[in-house]
């Protein structure tokens, strides 16, 4: 009997051991975690709490030419206007119509222009009415690209503009083009693997080869306003067919 009540004692010794063991492990080991997400936090947190709101880029009433001389950026400062990012971060980025205006007196001259005649070019062939310019060297291979996509039949005009010719049961694409035709903006069309823009840094008119950084990318547009240029992929690898680049346009 009294061995009987030894063995009883023993093994409850060794389940109040065992119990005890366990829980100095749990502690242990979500002690730990505690530790390793603090770290996480504190790291993670670092980059933003060492923001210091005295810089030159948050400041208020900072100048172009402040803000030029701490990126180190270098275009002429007319070029330049200031935007703000979300945390209130002042940056410089190039006027909207003048990339715009660069971009269209390239499509015109076919090569890249110079800053000075850029309004020149703007003011002898930019269109003047709302609705689909096409360029004169695209307006070919844009008739060709609706061919086959569409069921209405289109022309493009003596002055450039497109037009239904004979309107049909509208597909999607037929619809979106109806829209654009009759929009109260004016939308240029070019068919091209580049375009010209000015480089943020040194203000230089650089190409922009948008179709070789991506092959699958049908279109890329520079907007100022109420105009828009859409310079049309190429294709030139064939990568897309003629509804995949209108049916990204038309999104």
């Amino acid at each position: 009997m009294k061995k009987d009540k030894k063995n009883k004692v023993m093994i409850i010794g060794i389940i109040i051991i065992t119990i005890i063991v366990i829980a100095i492990i749990i502690f242990f080991i979500a002690n730990r975690k505690d530790n390793k997400e603090d770290n996480l936090e504190e790291n993670w947190e670092n980059p933003y709490t060492e923001i210091d709101k005295n810089e030159i880029e948050y400041q208020e009433n900072t100048t172009i030419d402040e803000l030029k001389e701490e990126t180190g950026l270098t275009a002429d400062s007319n070029l330049y206007e200031v935007n703000t990012e979300y945390d209130g971060r002042k940056v410089l980025n190039i006027k909207t119509d003048i990339q715009y205006k660069v971009a269209f007196a390239g499509i015109i001259k076919g090569q890249a222009p110079t800053i000075e005649e850029v309004d020149t070019i703007i003011e002898e062939n930019h269109p003047t009415e709302n609705g689909v310019w096409i360029d004169k060297n695209s307006r070919t291979k844009f008739l060709q690209l609706l061919k086959g996509n569409t069921n209405s039949e289109y022309d493009i005009n003596e002055k450039g503009y497109l037009n239904i010719k004979e309107k049909r049961e509208q597909n999607d694409i037929d619809k979106s083009l109806e829209k654009l035709i009759n929009t109260n903006k004016q939308i240029v069309v070019t068919i091209s693997n580049i375009y010209y823009e000015v480089d943020s840094v040194t203000g230089e008119i650089v190409e922009y080869p948008f179709e070789q950084l991506d092959n699958y990318q049908a279109y890329d547009q520079i907007t100022s306003g109420d105009n828009t240029i859409i310079v049309i992929t190429s294709n030139a690898n064939q990568t897309l067919t003629n509804q995949d680049i209108l049916r990204q346009w038309m999104q």
